[in-house]
């Protein structure tokens, strides 16, 4: 396949992503909650090694297709805004910085199921408790992600108004009380967007086509 074939179906990592996420949810299944009792927290970690060390390896294999589809992403941001693409390349940070918060919380969840049985019962609650509460670092990576994109694209018109406002909503949303949910949704969007940026194919915007928002 010609490197030109290659990059069009770049931005299709952004379905690898979410269907790989999916699998590492259904295999890993819902962790023990923080006031658990200690007992059965090393009680699940134990028993549940092998689908956790699986769901935690799947999860590191859809981050590293999450910053692919983030640079594909950022291409075409890019093209959009012109000039210095200051908004493309902080997007690409977010991407970036939640990536990164991804993989720690999946490795504490790695070391926990492989090492319930060979450490105190209490380091493997404490640890418990860090992988729950671990959650600035994604929550705000995504933020920077989708609110630059967001603003890239409704200034570019990269993205149809309503879809780059929606973005920049879901951004936001990312860093408030109900950051959970807006992430959930934010995998939608990284879906969908893959979808139309591999259908638009070798299509570019032009620079500044919708004027300045």
């Amino acid at each position: 396949m010609s490197s030109k074939g290659v990059e069009r179906l770049a931005p299709l990592a952004g379905v690898v992503f979410v269907v790989l996420i999916v699998i590492a949810v259904v295999i890993g299944g819902e962790t023990p909650d923080n006031d658990d009792s200690t007992a059965s927290i090393v009680r699940f970690w134990t028993e549940n090694d092998s689908s956790q060390i699986w769901g935690s390896s799947i999860g590191a294999w859809a981050t590293l297709f999450f910053v692919w589809f983030a640079a594909s992403l950022r291409s075409e941001l890019r093209r959009g805004e012109g000039g210095e693409g200051r908004l493309a390349a902080i997007s690409f940070g977010g991407a970036l910085i939640s990536a990164t918060g991804f993989l720690i919380i999946l490795g504490i969840d790695f070391g926990l199921a492989d090492s319930a049985e060979d450490v105190p019962p209490a380091v493997t609650h404490t640890l418990t408790v860090l992988s729950n509460e671990l959650f600035f670092p994604l929550a705000a990576g995504y933020c920077l992600f989708l609110l630059a994109a967001g603003i890239s694209a409704l200034r570019s018109g990269v993205l149809p108004p309503w879809a780059a406002w929606l973005t920049i909503v879901i951004g936001i949303l990312c860093v408030t009380p109900v950051g959970f949910f807006a992430l959930l949704v934010g995998f939608l969007w990284v879906l969908v967007m893959a979808i139309v940026l591999y259908r638009r194919g070798d299509e570019a915007p032009v620079a500044g086509a919708a004027g300045p928002a």
